[in-house]
């Protein structure tokens, strides 16, 4: 509606008026942007709080490390991993896999490869011999600093051997090559993560790593 107000009074033009048809048109387009709006701040919002849907993660291991003998029947030890976001826990399986008989642990971390920085997460059950369809299992609940799939820096989830008993602050390394620090049984990357992977130049071993400094972790 138009008005046109003057210094002596109101002017006598006739008001103009929006027909139905633009009103309908104007409401669809308002209701149209509203909802790209929602869409949007829905997306914004699942991205910055690092939503994560549940993931299975594969992990693999190398058997050119201590505990394996490499003769006939070695393999590179194997796993699946499954990220529940709801529990924000990690539940595992692995075969194939072996510690040394002076560090009969396995413990878990994660694992920042830029930074080389390592959180400890805790220690899962070793069980040897394991091949086919005898498979060792467990259940590790993750730093309660990371939910919802949003690891911060932290790419990998990695196994470490360790003594009996011991409260490690970081994973041990190689008794073979003491260049090899830390030293990983198994390895996987975590959900959302993209570290690149990494040829070892031997067998078929490879890493996973942001920082190539590392080399293999075997």
């Amino acid at each position: 509606m138009r008005s046109v107000l003057k210094f002596c009074g109101v002017s006598k033009e006739k008001p103009d008026f929006i027909g139905r048809k633009e009103v309908k048109v104007m409401k669809k387009a308002i209701y149209f942007l509203l909802a790209w709006l929602t869409v949007l701040i829905t997306a914004v919002w699942s991205w910055g709080s690092g939503i994560c849907e549940d993931k299975i993660i594969e992990s693999k291991g190398s058997w050119l490390i201590d505990g394996y003998n490499l003769k006939e029947g070695d393999r590179s030890p194997q796993g699946t991993l499954y990220y529940n976001v709801a529990k924000n826990e990690f539940i595992g399986t692995y075969v194939g896999l072996k510690l040394p008989t002076d560090r009969q642990e396995l413990h878990v971390w994660l694992y920042d490869t830029v930074n080389k920085k390592s959180i400890h997460l805790g220690k899962v059950p070793y069980l040897p011999d394991t091949i086919g369809k005898s498979k060792g299992e467990f259940v590790i609940k993750n730093s309660d600093a990371f939910k919802n799939g949003n690891f911060g820096s932290f790419e990998l989830i990695v196994f470490s051997a360790e003594v009996r008993g011991s409260n490690p602050k970081e994973p041990s390394g190689s008794m073979w090559n003491p260049k090899h620090k830390p030293a990983f049984y198994l390895f996987g990357r975590l959900p959302g993560t993209n570290s690149p992977k990494h040829y070892c130049g031997h067998g078929e071993d490879f890493f996973f790593a942001k920082n190539l400094d590392h080399t293999c972790y075997d």
